[in-house]
C-alpha cells in the first residue's frame, strides 16, 4: 500500500493505501494510513477518489467523507470507512484513491498505481458472452483461452518465455483498455482482464507487443 508523493522529497512519512470488499450494490472499505517513521504525524483527509482502472489520472467519483485531522502514532495505522454506491458509478472497472494531507502541508496520494480492482456489470444486453478456446498463436505467444463476462473479458495466455511482452486487445475498431493483468507462476499463464465484448462484436483482435516489434492476429466469434 505505498503512496505517491506529490513533492520531490524522496521518502514519506506515511504510507496511503485503500482496503475494500465489493458487496452486491456496493463498495465498503477503509482509508489506511500507517506511520513509517519513529514520529507521530498529523494527518488530515482530503478526499476519497474512484478513478478509472486503466487511467488513474480519470476520476469518475468521489465519494463522501468528512475531511477529518487525527493522529498517527509511530509505526501505527489508522483505518478511515468509506462507502460507494454503485448507483453513482456507471458500467466499468475502478480503483479508489485517498489524499491526504501530511502535518499541515505535505499532500499524498495512495496506493499507487491505483491499487486493487472492482467492476461494475454491464446491462446483460450490451454484452456478448464469449467462451472460446482457440490456441492461437500471436508472434511467440499462445492465447489458451477467451471469456467474455457480465463485467470482464479475460484472455488466458502464455507468453514467450523469458521476453517482456504486453498484449493489446481491439473488438473491431474498438479498443478494450487493459485494467488487471496477472501471472501464474505454477503454470506460466498471463490473464489479461479487460472490458465485456459489445454485444454486436464478431471478431476479437489481439496484438502482441514487445519492444518495437508488433505481431497481430484475429479471433472469429461464432
Amino acid at each position: 500500500m505505498g503512496a505517491r508523493d506529490l513533492t520531490d522529497e524522496p521518502t514519506p512519512p506515511v504510507s496511503v493505501g485503500t482496503v475494500f470488499e465489493r458487496f452486491p450494490a456496493s463498495v465498503r472499505g477503509a482509508v489506511v494510513v500507517r506511520a513509517l517513521d519513529r514520529e507521530p504525524h498529523q494527518i488530515r483527509l482530503l478526499a476519497v477518489r474512484v478513478v478509472q482502472a486503466h487511467d488513474v489520472s480519470k476520476e469518475v467519483h468521489r465519494a463522501p467523507v468528512e475531511r477529518t485531522t487525527f493522529d498517527v502514532a509511530p509505526h501505527r495505522e489508522v483505518l478511515l470507512p468509506f462507502d460507494v454506491p454503485f448507483t453513482e458509478l456507471g458500467p466499468g472497472w475502478f480503483c479508489v484513491l485517498a489524499d491526504v494531507e501530511v502535518d499541515g502541508g505535505r499532500e499524498l496520494t495512495g496506493p499507487e498505481g491505483g491499487g486493487k480492482r472492482f467492476g461494475v456489470p454491464w446491462p446483460a444486453e450490451e454484452v456478448r458472452r464469449v467462451d472460446l478456446k482457440p490456441n492461437l498463436k500471436v508472434g511467440g505467444a499462445v492465447v489458451e483461452r477467451i471469456q467474455s463476462k457480465a463485467d470482464r473479458t479475460e484472455i488466458r495466455w502464455r507468453p514467450p518465455i523469458g521476453a517482456d511482452v504486453d498484449l493489446k486487445v481491439a473488438a473491431g475498431r474498438r479498443r478494450l483498455p487493459v485494467v488487471e493483468s496477472s501471472d501464474d507462476p505454477k503454470t506460466g499463464l498471463r490473464t489479461t482482464v479487460t472490458r465485456p465484448l459489445p454485444r454486436a462484436t464478431r471478431q476479437l483482435d489481439l496484438e502482441l507487443i514487445r519492444g518495437r516489434d508488433r505481431d497481430a492476429a484475429s479471433v472469429d466469434l461464432p
